[in-house]
């Protein structure tokens, strides 16, 4: 399979999970407001979302927007794991979510106005990134068992000399 491909799927299983985490957080009052919160919001002032689709056809539709950008990260971390196959996939993958965090949490989606504003609070970054590294780990776990890094392997060298065993004779 094409490391593109198993990224993109493993971009997918990813999305899926963080969701689900994000929801069980947001019920259980352990997260603040999250950004499939701010996204369904951020679609509606765009769109006029909750006028035509409703609630629940707002939020449908930032959940298949969350899977579609989770399957393109995902097909940008198979991409780029060959730059990176000396590093084992969990460090790899938490690599990855907390450089996708600094990219586009923290520089793009204030921009934009994905967020409410520039500077979250410091509780609230944090738990963005965890969610990223989070995501970044699975994606690698999933894209890697797909689509395995193949590792260089060390060239067999002959020793340039050798110590004679005095018991030889």
């Amino acid at each position: 399979m094409r490391k593109t491909t198993a990224g993109a799927i493993g971009g997918v299983v990813a999305g899926v999970i963080v969701s689900g985490v994000m929801a069980l957080g947001r019920d259980a009052g352990l997260l603040h407001k999250t950004l499939a919160d701010h996204a369904s919001d951020w679609l509606d002032r765009r769109f006029h979302t909750r006028d035509w689709a409703g609630e629940d056809g707002t939020e449908a539709l930032e959940q298949g927007n969350h899977l579609a950008a989770s399957a393109a990260f995902g097909a940008v971390y198979g991409a780029t794991r060959p730059l990176t196959q000396a590093v084992p996939p969990v460090a790899a993958g938490a690599l990855f979510g907390a450089g996708l965090y600094a990219v586009a949490i923290a520089g793009v989606a204030p921009r934009i106005g994905l967020t409410d504003d520039d500077h979250p609070a410091e509780t609230v970054a944090l738990q963005r990134l965890g969610l990223h590294v989070l995501f970044g780990v699975i994606t690698a776990l999933v894209a890697d068992a797909l689509a395995p890094v193949r590792r260089a392997t060390r060239p067999k060298t002959e020793t340039a000399f050798k110590i004679a065993d005095p018991g030889q004779g």
